[in-house]
């Protein structure tokens, strides 16, 4: 646990009367609170293990007694090591927010406290949990009570709790998305006259997808794979698709055979509407399986989840809400039968009859009517004839490539940077103590720790020079190094201390220089054990075992050097890459590891965040190219799936950069789950529009446009209206989580709202141009094959 101590006012806490304050609660801490391990209470001196040593005590006693010592005769404040009585301590990890000058700390707006339990002694875990709880309920009840001095407490386990809140926020919004989604169906989904309405099924249209997260959630917790805060939009992703299903089934519906019995219907339903629901759950479930191969493990978990729930989804949606369908339409398929049968006895002629039904289904209902055959121009068929215009083609065209050279322009100006205070809620108070963390870490004290396992052979000077060597590239790195005095070596320490003592015994330098073949003796493996006693040096930096003859020896050490002069986690990849790189150099010498914590998610996550999405995007497209083939049977079906594919990805990440989103390790999820989402429209579209059939072949041979306006007639009757709702209501199911104050969350309703815009307009604007210049380009061929030759016609005359 980590106690960030600060004055209320920010100022300056190098001062007698604050160090007093922090030093006595900190005495509290030591001396009276203890740790439950459900037999007996544990005194903290008891729980810290081999870190006893490097108290909170002798930190602030150094502190306060460089305030008394002006002279820094003794004790000298500089930064991350300083010095007392000659002696070398390192207080990187123990105040920041610095001012120095001339080398010396002259001001401190920030103590760290540092608490820590030993959690490999028996009921570890509950001793760690019970002594942090009473950590955090002391500095708590303290920092309301001083009128100076605050104290924020730090820990994995508090992160941990904070991250969970954004799970604990969002689920209750999900309710509300279920309640706006509903009200959206019920409104879209009126006919007139109200038997023909599906109210009923819209009301239940979201009991499938419910239905699936249930199932999915019990199934993987049954395996073991555990419910990470990540998964938070998971519910909201399959709730939002598995209405897109619902839409299709039930406009399936409204185009099957009036007059037919309940099982026809149902059948005709299933049969117009189910190709294009397994086309569309096929493509997304591969889209997001392909996210299982990823080498982040937290992509992994939430593809793992949604693969599975759309999978389950489907399942459900071509079983129990079909059902439902068929429950909920008895009566309709009654009074139907009955009109049909009724039909020779009205006398109203069919121009009467058809006039008044289009006016009332133009004036109260969203829905569309379809009808085979189409007595007057309808909006649909003019903009479909707008579409087949030169205006139209060359406004959508020109639209299209603006719309790729921004992306391709600004694509380059993407970054993966990430800020830790991204993992809370925006008014979560690790908001703020993550970001202070944060700036004192990357600014001032970035400490690498590096494991050197084995033991190098130092019983050879040709190695130890080569560790030097190594050494010194790594604490003088350009722009973040700040060489040897930030450094913290045990070996140079062990060199010095041994060379003064032997030069102590024989007080004479020539007799040393003349000695010194000897007094090579103290690397030897056998002896450095014994020395590193015998001087006092610290055990925590070394690991031992002992030797086939029982003798104890060094086995392994680490040491830390101290980085600075970081303003974001960018420069820390960069830092990173180059600090790999001369390791790789010594490789042959040592088998060297090196670690920072915050290495881990802000910077190698965010750094493969490129590759995964690049890869995963390209997986996706040959995927969705190879799925298209299958069901489609067209290249051209392929090319415009692809293209549309493409499209999307790239506007996805330069919109969402465009919108203070950054290609980060959250972003990442959101960004992969777009490659599935973008392919629902598109495949929608393709599929109605390449398997139409056209039922007079001479109405297309009569004009030159007539076999694109037929196909993308019935293809918009068929799926326009339910890639409309399809993305309306997703855009209209993101609205609740704007109220969720989180960034995690945002990332994931931005992309979200701009697949379903992007989406759309793919699917409804550029799809229809790109068959249409497709087919003109087609036509141009016809006819050149078609058209007599001057050598033939001279044949003929």
């Amino acid at each position: 646990m980590q106690i960030l101590v600060s004055k209320k006012n920010r100022g300056n806490i190098l001062t007698n009367e604050a160090l007093d304050e922090v030093s006595q609660a900190h005495k509290f801490v030591a001396d009276n609170i203890t740790a439950w391990d459900g037999h007996n209470q544990i005194a903290y001196k008891n729980l810290c293990g081999i870190y006893c040593n490097d108290s909170n005590a002798a930190v602030l006693a150094f502190l306060q007694a460089t305030l008394n010592d002006t002279a820094r005769s003794s004790f000298k404040l500089t930064f991350p090591n300083a010095e007392a009585l000659q002696k070398k301590i390192f207080i990187g990890y123990s105040i920041g927010d610095l001012k120095i000058e001339k080398g010396y700390v002259t001001e401190a707006k920030m103590v760290i406290l540092h608490y820590m339990v030993d959690t490999s002694l028996p009921n570890g875990r509950q001793l760690a949990t019970d002594f942090e709880t009473k950590v955090r309920n002391f500095f708590a009840s303290i920092t309301d009570i001083s009128h100076h001095i605050k104290y924020s407490v730090l820990s994995r386990t508090r992160e941990l709790e904070e991250q969970r809140a954004i799970t604990i926020t969002s689920i209750p919004f999900l309710g509300l998305t279920i309640i706006v989604l509903t009200c959206f169906m019920l409104l879209t989904l009126v006919r007139f006259p109200l038997y023909t309405s599906q109210h009923w099924q819209s009301i239940v249209g979201v009991l499938s997808p419910g239905m699936a997260l249930w199932t999915t959630t019990g199934l993987l917790w049954g395996l073991g794979y555990p419910f990470s805060n990540i998964l938070t939009v998971v519910p909201f992703l399959v709730v939002t698709i598995g209405i897109d299903d619902a839409f299709l089934i039930l406009a399936g519906w409204r185009q099957s055979t009036k007059g037919e019995s309940l099982e026809t219907r149902l059948g005709q339903s299933v049969a117009i509407s189910g190709a294009s629901v397994t086309v569309t759950s096929v493509t997304d479930v591969a889209c997001f399986a392909t996210g299982l191969f990823s080498n982040m493990p937290v992509v992994q978990l939430f593809c793992l989840y949604t693969t599975v729930a759309l999978a389950i989804d489907f399942v459900y949606q071509m079983t129990f809400f079909t059902a439902l369908v068929g429950v909920f339409v008895r009566k309709q398929v009654d009074i139907e039968k009955e009109l049909v049968a009724n039909e020779p006895k009205i006398e109203k002629s069919k121009e009467d009859e058809s006039s008044s039904s289009s006016s009332l289904a133009s004036l109260l209902t969203f829905v569309p009517p379809i009808s085979q055959e189409a007595h007057t121009r309808n909006i649909l068929e003019v903009f479909i004839d707008f579409l087949h215009t030169s205006v139209a083609k060359i406004i959508v065209v020109l639209a299209f490539c603006a719309h790729i050279s921004i992306c391709l322009v600004l694509v380059s100006n993407v970054n993966t940077n990430f800020d830790m205070e991204n993992l809370y809620l925006e008014d979560s108070p690790l908001t703020d103590i993550s970001r202070r963390m944060q700036d004192f870490v990357l600014g001032e004290a970035f400490v690498v720790n590096f494991g050197v396992y084995p033991m190098p052979d130092f019983d050879d000077a040709d190695i130890r020079d080569k560790f030097e060597e190594m050494v010194k590239k790594l604490e003088t790195m350009p722009d973040y190094g700040a060489g040897k005095e930030n450094t913290n070596l045990w070996t140079r320490e062990y060199s010095n201390v041994c060379f003064f003592s032997i030069n102590t015994k024989i007080n004479i330098s020539l007799q040393a220089v003349a000695f010194w073949g000897e007094t090579e003796d103290f690397w030897h493996k056998e002896d450095m054990v014994s020395n590193y006693r015998e001087y006092g040096m610290d055990e925590k930096y070394i690991t031992m075992k002992n030797d086939t003859n029982g003798d104890e020896i060094i086995d392994g050490f680490f040491f830390t050097i101290t980085y600075h002069n970081f303003s974001n986690f960018l420069q820390v990849e960069s830092f990173l890459e180059d600090r790999r790189s001369i390791l790789k150099n010594y490789s042959i010498y040592f088998n060297v590891h090196s670690h920072h914590p915050f290495e881990k998610v802000p910077t190698e996550s965010a750094a493969s965040a490129p590759f995964n999405f690049v890869s995963t995007s390209v997986s996706a497209v040959v995927l969705m190219s190879l799925l298209v083939l299958v069901f489609v049977m067209n290249f051209e079906a392929i090319i415009s799936v692809v293209v549309s594919i493409v499209s999307i990805c790239l506007g996805i990440v330069v919109y969402l950069h465009l919108w203070n989103v950054n290609l980060d390790a959250v972003s990442l999820i959101s960004m992969l789950m777009s490659i599935g989402f973008s392919v629902d429209y598109s495949a929608h579209v393709c599929y109605h529009y390449f398997a139409h059939v056209h039922v007079d072949e001479q109405l297309w041979k009569s004009h030159n446009y007539a076999e694109t306006r037929d196909r993308l007639l019935s293809t918009f009757r068929g799926v326009a209206w339910p890639v409309m709702q399809s993305g309306l209501s997703t855009i209209l199911g993101m609205f609740p989580l704007m109220f969720v104050r989180a960034y995690v969350v945002a990332v994931f309703w931005k992309t979200v709202i701009l697949v379903g815009i992007l989406g759309m307009l793919h699917a409804l604007v550029l799809l229809p141009v790109i068959f249409i210049l497709t087919h003109d380009v087609k036509l141009i061929f016809r006819r050149n094959r078609v058209s007599p030759s001057p050598h033939s016609m001279e044949l003929a005359s």
